[in-house]
């Protein structure tokens, strides 16, 4: 298959939700991410160390919004964050020694990987991961 574009960069999330300030302290609290920017119905988060790395979320039903896909909440099912980190052991025990809401203690599939989740206020799986070599 010959790609349209070759390089189309780092794929970014936007989730539709009611749970703005929720979703906030989550990622604050437990990724450390940083507010790029903030109104009343739309919330930008960035990486701590790699700002161009973002996801945001946005209140629905906004006016000024065009398309009818950018509407309607997420409803909780069919998508999960995957994030990756170089010691994630290291991890797992500081995420449960501040008590982060694990639901999969860490893992070793039968595939190779070696993980661990929880879930954000959307219902968002987060699926934080060995990175691979």
């Amino acid at each position: 298959m010959n790609p349209i574009i070759k390089t189309a960069g780092i794929i970014q999330i936007g989730i539709i939700t009611e749970k703005l300030t929720e979703s906030k302290e989550f990622f604050q609290k437990w990724l450390g991410w940083q507010v790029k920017f903030e109104s009343d119905w739309f919330l930008l988060l960035s990486h701590p160390e790699k700002v161009d790395r973002e996801i945001a979320f946005m209140l629905p039903n906004q006016t000024a919004v065009r398309k009818p896909y950018f509407q309607n909440a997420y409803t909780g099912q069919g998508i999960w964050l995957i994030i990756e980190s170089e010691e994630i052991e290291t991890l797992y025990e500081q995420m449960v020694k501040a008590g982060a809401p694990i639901d999969l203690p860490i893992t070793e599939e039968e595939w190779g990987d070696i993980h661990f989740t929880m879930i954000d206020p959307n219902g968002i799986g987060l699926d934080f991961v060995q990175m691979r070599s």
